[in-house]
């Protein structure tokens, strides 16, 4: 515990540009205990746009799967890690959510390694996106393992006027990380540490 606090003071403390916008997050959440670990404008927007929408795809999973349960119809939600997934599915429990199929679906790969640019064979966790029919999806979340390869897997899958959401693009190192560059940005929304962007399908 002592490690992490040091490891996080230290963070800061190299960017201390940071600071003001991690305390107004730290407000918001203690106001917002139950919101998803998302960026407040993308939120709004999901609670705007998503609600009643017949399915939706999510990889990776945790306050955000609630969220996302009681806006769309239908939902597939994808975890590797076991135990975090016992956390999840608690709360699924206590709030009387039934309508997600929640996976527990290892990585095949170490959890530290980077994303690789190709997979051959394609890893179980991706491969979930491919048991959609193409067009068959309203919404996505990207937020977990293989961001890259997930995206790439779910866009033949999103019905036209669909949405592909993708947390922490701030990573993004340029322009050609995005697979999607001719799908409009409907949402752009940033928390002043990381941002979301909301793609809509034409």
């Amino acid at each position: 515990m002592e490690k992490q606090l040091n490891q996080k003071l230290g963070f800061y403390l190299r960017r201390p540009q940071l600071v003001p916008h991690r305390v107004r997050n730290w407000v918001w959440e203690r106001l917002h205990p139950e919101a998803p670990w998302l960026c407040p404008g993308t939120i709004a927007f999901g609670e705007q746009h998503f609600r009643g929408l017949p399915c939706g795809l999510e990889f990776g999973s945790g306050r955000s799967t609630v969220w996302f349960a009681t806006l769309v119809q239908r939902l597939t939600s994808v975890e590797h890690n076991s135990q975090w997934l016992v956390t999840v599915k608690k709360k699924l429990v206590a709030g009387g959510i039934v309508n997600v199929d929640y996976r527990l679906v290892p990585l095949g790969h170490p959890e530290s390694e980077n994303e690789r640019p190709d997979y051959d064979p394609l890893p179980d966790y991706v491969a979930v996106a491919n048991e959609f029919p193409d067009s068959s999806l309203n919404v996505a979340l990207i937020d977990g393992h293989y961001r890259s390869a997930c995206i790439r897997a779910t866009i033949p899958k999103i019905a036209r006027g669909g949405y592909m959401v993708v947390d922490d693009t701030n990573l993004w190192s340029s322009a050609g990380d995005n697979p999607m560059p001719n799908w409009p940005v409907v949402d752009r929304s940033s928390n002043g540490m990381k941002t979301c962007l909301i793609f809509q399908k034409a």
